[in-house]
């Protein structure tokens, strides 16, 4: 082999030496691409959270004021889950224009009580004493009693003085429509059985002949003439409508003057 001159000997080691460099670049280069790859025992970052995406807010208060914006997140799982179980919303009761709930119709008002058939001919009888005690005469005296209702042998008159025992007076449910008509019909009945209890019939039924009267249409108009005397009003004589004449002598026979 010839022999190689001294530049030749010095390449090759140069050539050696460069290819080791090479050889250790290489491997350095080798290492930092497969280094970042290999875990260094630490744990892995989570990946970046993606941007907020934002809303345009309301317009802008007062100048001066920060902006604000609403973030829209993702929607959550549990949220979800809590929404599908969650229990139906109330009805909500119907409201007028205003917001506020409209009123409840008032109730009925509660029928009044009734009152037992009793009750109220205890008061109707209470009416009738009351009205016989204005007379000024002693009813009672004569033991005379009023009874509500038609007189079972003479109905329906609005009241009857009962002819067979001479001390039931009955005042029918009619006197009661009218309460002029009550003191009427009260005081006539009543001015029978004084004519009764007078002991002088007779001399009563004189009493209205001058006026065309006579026998028991006598008693009648002159019970119609006592009533006046009495209160009732004199336009409502059933049997007559009592001249003032007429009443001065029935009012000198209630004093006890007889001649």
């Amino acid at each position: 082999m010839p022999e190689r001159s001294l530049s030749d000997r010095t390449a090759r080691p140069r050539l050696t030496m460069m290819a080791a460099v090479l050889v250790v670049m290489a491997a350095a280069g080798v290492s930092l691409i497969v280094g970042p790859q290999r875990s260094s025992g630490a744990p892995l970052a989570a990946p970046a959270v993606p941007p907020a995406i934002t809303v345009p807010a309301a317009p802008a208060g007062p100048a001066g004021s920060a902006p604000t914006t609403t973030t829209a997140a993702e929607p959550s799982t549990t949220t979800t889950a809590a929404a599908a179980t969650a229990p139906a919303p109330a009805p909500v009761a119907p409201t007028t224009t205003t917001g506020a709930p409209r009123p409840r119709p008032p109730a009925p008002p509660a029928p009044p009580p009734t009152r037992s058939a009793a009750a109220v001919t205890g008061d109707q009888l209470g009416q009738v004493q009351a009205i016989a005690d204005t007379s000024g005469w002693d009813w009672r005296k004569v033991h005379v009693q009023f009874r509500i209702g038609f007189d079972p042998a003479a109905c329906c008159h609005w009241g009857v003085y009962d002819p067979n025992d001479h001390k039931t007076i009955w005042i029918g449910p009619t006197a009661f429509d009218d309460a002029t008509r009550l003191r009427y019909v009260v005081l006539h009945e009543l001015a029978h059985a004084w004519q009764w209890h007078s002991h002088r019939l007779n001399r009563l039924e004189a009493d209205m002949a001058p006026w065309g009267y006579s026998d028991l249409d006598a008693l009648e108009a002159g019970a119609d003439c006592i009533a006046t005397l009495w209160g009732a009003d004199v336009h409502m004589g059933h049997y007559w409508t009592c001249p003032p004449d007429a009443q001065a002598v029935m009012a000198r026979r209630l004093a006890g003057q007889w001649k």
